[in-house]
C-alpha cells in the first residue's frame, strides 16, 4: 500500500528526467520517512516508552531512536563509582584516554613512576579517584578493554572485515585469565564480556559458547553488559545452525533491554526462524506474545491479526499499544490521506477512489471496540478513542461521539486526553455544516491550545530524540489540521481570503514534508488569489471591527499592508487592469523589476547572454506605465508597431514569457495549457496566450512591411500553438503543424528572410512547410 504512494511519487520523477524538454526540471527531495502522509493520531501514544524505533513508518527501517548505548555504559560506571564521578569526566576517561595514558596512570599507581599526563587528563575526576583509592583492578580492565577495542570495531563503509584471528583468540584467553583473577563481580563480568566477543568477533562461535557457559556472571543481573553477553550467545547458536534458540534468545533481550531492541529485532528476523518454531520454546505466554509481536511489526501492509495474536496470548501486553498506533498510522496513510487529498481536490496517490473499499477499515474497528468493551487492555480508553477515529474517518460521527464518550468516563494520563481532544475536535469541525462566525471563535480556543503544544522550538535534527517526539506530531498534527481539513472547508465555501490565512498560519506550524506539490501561504495568496480576493483581504487587515478570531489570523500573517497592496498590483497586471495595477504599485511602494519585457520571444527557450548584468531592466510599476501609454495610442489610430509591442508585454507575462514574473511568483516547470485554464481569466491569458495573440493578429493586419508582417503572423501563430488541443506525442505535433497561421504565412512570406529564418529554427513551421507543395 505504501510503496503504492512512494512508487508514483518516484516514477513522476522518473518522467521528469527521461522527457526531453525546453526547461529544467528538478524532481526535489525524497519523502520524508517521517512526515509522508496525514497524521493525526499520535505514534507516541504507548504508555510504556522504550519502543520508540518501532512506531510506523514505511519508508526506513525504524522511526525513533533508542537511548544510545554509550549513554547506558556511562551511567552504569557512575552507578559502579557511586555516583562520585561526574558523566563529562566518565566519558573523557573511558572514551578519550589512550591505553599509554592509562597505563602511565597504572606504573605512577603501582610504582610511584611520574605521572605523565596533561593537566587537564591529571585533573579528571576519575584519574583522581583511581589515584586515591589505588584501584587497579578496575583501572586495569578499562586497560584491557582498550586493548580489545581495535579487534572489534567495525571497517570502515566498504571495506573488507579484517580480523588477526590469532591474536584475538590470544586476549581473549588472556581476558579469561583476568576474569579469573578478578574479585569484583561487576568488573568480572565485563571481562567475560570481553572474552567471549573476542571469540565471537574472530568466527570461534563454538568457543564463544563455551565461554558463555563456564564463565558465569552476576545472579539476576540486568545490567547493559549481561544483555549483550546474551546477545553474542544468540548470535553463536544462530551461526551453529540453531536458529530458534536464537530467536528465542533476541526476543528476551528485546523485551527486557530497552537499548539493545533494534539489535534484537534485527537479528531475530535475520536467524530466518519461522514464529511457530519459536513460540514452542517460550516458557509462558507473556513471552509467546513477545515474540508475537516482533514478527507482527515486520508488515507495513494492514494487519489486524498480529493485535489479535498478541492480545490473545497476553492482553496486558505494552507491544498492545506499539502495534495499535502502527495499525492506526496505516490507516491514515493508505486511506484517510487520500480521502483527505481528494476532498482538497488534490492529486491522490491511488487509482482507484480511497473511499471504494472500506472493509480493512471496519475490520479493524471491529477488533478495537471488541477489545474495548473486553476490559482486559490496560487502557480501554485508549482503544475507545482510537476507534473514535476511525469514525471520524467514515463520518459517523454519531459513533465517534458514542466512543468518545466512552473513553470520557475513565481517569486518562496526558497523552489520552491530548488524543481524545483532537478526535473530538476533528469530528467537531466535519459535522459543522459551515464555518461562521461563531464556530471560528470555538476554533480559536482550539487553535490556543494547539501553540501551547507547538511553542517548543525543534529542529528536524533532533525532532526524533524521546523527549521531542510529542512536540514533533503536534507540530505536523496542526500543519494538517490546518491545511487539510480547515482550508478545504473554507475553500469549499468559497472564502479563499480565509483559506490564505490559513495557509500563512500552516507555514508558521510546521514547514510540509510529505506533500511534494505544496504551495506555500505566500505563494498562494500572490498566484492563486484573484482581485476581489487580495481586495477582501487586505480590507480584513486594514479593519479595525475585527473579530478576536481574525485578529489571531491576522497577527500570524507576518506581511506588512505593503507587501499585501504589491500583490494587489501584480494581479491587476495578470487581468491586464494596468491603470489600477500602476496606482497600487505606488501606494505599496514595489521594487519588483523584470527584463526583456518588450523583446519579441521567437522561441521558448530563454537568451543566453553571459553578461545578465547588461539585460535591459524595467520596474513592473514602467511595465504597467507602458501598457496603459499603448492602450491609450491604440484608441487613437491603429498603429502596428503600437500593437506589436502590445502584444509582445503581454506574452512576455505569460507561462513562456521571459519576464513570467510580471504576472507570477512561481512558473511551476510541467504545467501546460489546459481547456480547463479557459474558465479562469487569468489562467486563460496565462497559459492560453488568447490577447497576445489578438493583438500579434492586429499589429499583422496594420503593418506595410512584408518581413514585419510576417514576424507579426508568426508570433501570433507561436499564441495559437498555446492552445491547440493537447495530447500526447505525435498527435500534439500533427495539431501544431495543422496551426491556423501557418497557411498564410507560407502562401504569402515564405519569400521573405523572416520566413527563412524561422524555418531554420521553428520544426513545426519547416514540417508544415515540407508537407506542402512548392508555389
Amino acid at each position: 500500500m505504501t510503496w503504492k504512494r512512494f512508487t508514483i511519487i518516484s516514477s513522476s520523477c522518473l518522467a521528469l528526467v527521461l522527457s526531453g524538454v525546453a526547461y529544467v526540471f528538478s524532481c526535489g527531495p525524497e519523502p520524508d520517512p517521517y512526515d509522508y502522509y496525514a497524521n493525526f493520531y499520535n505514534p507516541n501514544i504507548p504508555a510504556q516508552r522504550g519502543f520508540e524505533p518501532f512506531y510506523y513508518t514505511a519508508l526506513t527501517h525504524f522511526y525513533g531512536s533508542e537511548t544510545p548505548e554509550e549513554t547506558i555504559n556511562l551511567e552504569e560506571w557512575k552507578k559502579f563509582f557511586g555516583g562520585k564521578v561526574p558523566e563529562k569526566d566518565l566519558n573523557e576517561f573511558i572514551y578519550g584516554f589512550s591505553r599509554s595514558q592509562m597505563s602511565n596512570l597504572y606504573m605512577h599507581i603501582e610504582k610511584g613512576a611520574a605521572l605523565q599526563l596533561a593537566d587537564s587528563a591529571k585533573l579528571n575526576a576519575l584519574t583522581q579517584h583511581f589515584i586515591k583509592s589505588g584501584d587497579k583492578e578496575t583501572l586495569g580492565y578499562l586497560m584491557f578493554a582498550k586493548q580489545c577495542e581495535p579487534y572489534v570495531e567495525g571497517p570502515a563503509a566498504w571495506e573488507e572485515v579484517k580480523r588477526d584471528s590469532l591474536t584475538m583468540i590470544k586476549l581473549s584467553r588472556n581476558g579469561v585469565q583476568l576474569y579469573k583473577a578478578c574479585k569484583n563481580p561487576d568488573i568480572r563480568e565485563r571481562f567475560a564480556f570481553q572474552s567471549i566477543r573476542l571469540a565471537h568477533y574472530c568466527n570461534a562461535y563454538t568457543q564463544a559458547l563455551q565461554y558463555y557457559d563456564s564463565l558465569s556472571t552476576p545472579a539476576g543481573s540486568t545490567s547493559l553488559i549481561h544483555y549483550k553477553i546474551e546477545g553474542l550467545r544468540a548470535g553463536a547458536l544462530r551461526r551453529t545452525g540453531k536458529k530458534a534458540q536464537s530467536a528465542y534468545l533476541f526476543s528476551r533481550i528485546f523485551e527486557n533491554a530497552p537499548s539493545q531492541r533494534e539489535m534484537a529485532y534485527r537479528n531475530v528476523h535475520y536467524t530466518d526462524a519461522y514464529e511457530n518454531s519459536v513460540l514452542p520454546l517460550c516458557k509462558n505466554n507473556r513471552e509467546k506474545a513477545t515474540v508475537a509481536a516482533i514478527y507482527a511489526l515486520k508488515t507495513t501492509d494492514m494487519n489486524p491479526e498480529g493485535i489479535r495474536k498478541v492480545y490473545g496470548l497476553d492482553a496486558q501486553s505494552p507491544m498492545l499499544d506499539v502495534l495499535l498506533g502502527r495499525e492506526m498510522n496505516k490507516l491514515e496513510e493508505d486511506y484517510f490521506t487520500n480521502i483527505l487529498e481528494e476532498d482538497a481536490n488534490r492529486q491522490s496517490y491511488y487509482w482507484e477512489d480511497a473511499r471504494a473499499d472500506k472493509s480493512p477499515v471496519l475490520q479493524m474497528q471491529q477488533l478495537l471496540d471488541e477489545l474495548a468493551k473486553g476490559g482486559k487492555v490496560k487502557e480501554p480508553a485508549l482503544w475507545h478513542i482510537s476507534s473514535a477515529y476511525i469514525s471520524g474517518m467514515l463520518k459517523d460521527f454519531a459513533g465517534a461521539r458514542s466512543r468518545l464518550a466512552a473513553a470520557s468516563a475513565a481517569s486518562l494520563r496526558p497523552a489520552l486526553k491530548d488524543q481524545l481532544e483532537v478526535v473530538k475536535l476533528l469530528v467537531t469541525i466535519n459535522e459543522q455544516p459551515s464555518i461562521d462566525a461563531a464556530f471560528e471563535n470555538k476554533l480559536l480556543e482550539s487553535f490556543r491550545w494547539l501553540d501551547t503544544k507547538t511553542a517548543a522550538d525543534i529542529s528536524y535534527a533532533n525532532a526524533l530524540e524521546p523527549a521531542n517526539l510529542d512536540t514533533y506530531y503536534f507540530k505536523r498534527m496542526y500543519r494538517n489540521l490546518l491545511d487539510l481539513v480547515i482550508s478545504t472547508r473554507y475553500a469549499k465555501q468559497n472564502d479563499f481570503s480565509r483559506k490564505a490565512l490559513i495557509m500563512v498560519k500552516r507555514d508558521l506550524v510546521q514547514p510540509y514534508s510529505y506533500s511534494y506539490y505544496n504551495t506555500s501561504g505566500k505563494d498562494y495568496m500572490q498566484d492563486s488569489l484573484q482581485t476581489h480576493q487580495l481586495l477582501a483581504l487586505y480590507n480584513g487587515y486594514q479593519s479595525k471591527k475585527k473579530t478576536p478570531f481574525e485578529q489571531y489570523l491576522y497577527s500570524q500573517l507576518k506581511m506588512s499592508e505593503k507587501e499585501i497592496g504589491e500583490m494587489i498590483a501584480v494581479n491587476y497586471v495578470r487581468t491586464h487592469q494596468f491603470q489600477d495595477a500602476v496606482e497600487w504599485f505606488k501606494r505599496s511602494g514595489s521594487s519588483r523589476s523584470a527584463t526583456l519585457v518588450f523583446t519579441p520571444q521567437l522561441e521558448d527557450f530563454g537568451i543566453d547572454i553571459a553578461d545578465s548584468t547588461k539585460l535591459p531592466v524595467i520596474s513592473h510599476q514602467q511595465f504597467a506605465e507602458r501598457m496603459v501609454e499603448l492602450e491609450k495610442q491604440m484608441k487613437k489610430k491603429p498603429d502596428a508597431k503600437v500593437y506589436f509591442e502590445y502584444a509582445t508585454g503581454l506574452f512576455s507575462m505569460s507561462y513562456y514569457g521571459h519576464s513570467y514574473q510580471l504576472s507570477a511568483n512561481y512558473r511551476p516547470s510541467t504545467d501546460w495549457y489546459s481547456p480547463e485554464d479557459d474558465k479562469t481569466p487569468f489562467l486563460k491569458q496565462y497559459f492560453g496566450c488568447y490577447r497576445a495573440e489578438e493583438y500579434y493578429k492586429k499589429a499583422a493586419d496594420a503593418a506595410t512591411d512584408k518581413e514585419f508582417k510576417a514576424e507579426c503572423l508568426y508570433m501570433a501563430a507561436r499564441c495559437a500553438q498555446k492552445h491547440l488541443p493537447y495530447s500526447d506525442g505525435e498527435v500534439w505535433a500533427q495539431h501544431a503543424t495543422s496551426n491556423p497561421y501557418f497557411p498564410e504565412l507560407y502562401k504569402d512570406y515564405q519569400e521573405t528572410e523572416f520566413y527563412k529564418e524561422r524555418m531554420m529554427q521553428c520544426g513545426y513551421l519547416r514540417d508544415f512547410h515540407r508537407s506542402h507543395p512548392k508555389l
